[in-house]
């Protein structure tokens, strides 16, 4: 009996096409250059064996030639990928409208980010967008082997990168402000991980300017960013304490749990009993069936700005350093009693 074949098929290369059609390996390239010094009957008869042989470009070994890959890589937390996957849909449609392609990179937690960032350096990447946080010696290695960088969402102290984020701090004054004129005086936050530097902006804020019209402690819980966790960890506080006036949640998934638990679980009606705010305006939100009050970020205008601030660094490594602060837009809907600016 005979045994199987263990023979793998084999990559067919430029350097096949070319002695099957009887030309140079250097004519093959050309051939998909669109080079005006090939006829159209030799193109014509590259492409056809090119087809039959089931030939297709390596971008990899392109990239070696031309120094371009059109890869940019995007480095992002695994809670911002599942629970504001919008961003990575706008980052990745802004590139292919330029004509790149997104590259992925997922990484837990701000604090995870080295293993990544090692890789990214080992790929031929034209260039990083950066959703996380960075050490100063990182940028510094990106920009001596001449990767363009740009932070998104992200405030970074450097004059070797360039950044774009929401005015998290002017949106989370802002929530204060409308809540606290409308008479809530009791609060309550909720926002992701301790070390999450975008929480930690909104919610400080938030709590800053209450602070400073008098409000006195705001109960606060850290949570992983999702429904799930909004939902379980509210029922768990209001076990230990009164019904508060509003809660201000540190991105939508959290206010859409917060939602749930009010109206489900303990019985409350929002906003008659309780407000509740979100940060971020996801698909959900919108919904009839949560009409969650939140703060929308213009997603898709940042993720083409970024785009065009690294499109510019490629051509323009010496540019000085962008820092571009996008503000945030109060939308008013059904979840919160609120007074009008």
């Amino acid at each position: 009996m005979n045994e199987p074949s263990t023979i793998r098929p084999r990559r067919i290369t430029s350097y096949d096409v070319a002695r099957a059609a009887g030309v140079s390996q250097s004519t093959v390239s050309r051939c998909f250059k669109d080079d005006t010094k090939i006829s159209p009957k030799t193109r014509d008869h590259i492409l056809r064996i090119a087809r039959e042989m089931g030939y297709t470009r390596n971008a990899l070994a392109r990239s070696l030639i031309t120094q371009r890959s059109n890869m940019v890589g995007v480095i992002a937390t695994a809670f911002t990928i599942r629970n504001n996957p919008e961003l990575i849909y706008a980052l990745g449609d802004a590139l292919q409208n330029s004509g790149n392609s997104l590259f992925l990179m997922v990484i837990k937690d701000d604090d995870s980010i080295g293993a990544s960032l090692q890789k990214a350096i080992e790929y031929p990447l034209d260039g990083l967008i950066c959703c996380a946080q960075m050490s100063p010696d990182w940028i510094e290695q990106f920009a001596t082997r001449g990767v363009p960088l740009v932070f998104f969402n992200r405030l970074v102290e450097t004059t070797i990168a360039d950044c774009i984020a929401l005015d998290h701090a002017t949106a989370g004054r802002q929530i204060a402000d409308v809540l606290f004129k409308a008479g809530h005086r009791s609060f309550v936050c909720i926002r992701g991980p301790d070390r999450a530097p975008v929480s930690q902006l909104r919610v400080e804020a938030f709590q800053n300017r209450l602070h400073a019209l008098g409000i006195g402690t705001i109960p606060t819980l850290s949570t992983d960013f999702s429904y799930a966790e909004g939902r379980r960890s509210f029922l768990d506080l209001m076990a230990t304490m009164d019904r508060p006036d509003a809660v201000f949640c540190a991105n939508d998934q959290l206010g859409l749990g917060v939602l749930d638990a009010c109206r489900f679980d303990l019985g409350w009606h929002v906003p008659d009993d309780i407000s509740v705010i979100g940060f971020d305006d996801i698909a959900e939100a919108g919904r009839p069936s949560y009409a969650l009050t939140t703060v929308r970020q213009p997603i898709v205008e940042m993720a083409e700005t970024a785009i065009s601030m690294l499109l510019e660094r490629m051509e323009e490594p010496d540019l000085e350093a962008r820092r571009i602060m996008v503000p945030g837009e109060l939308i008013r809907r059904n979840s919160a009693r609120l007074a009008r600016d």
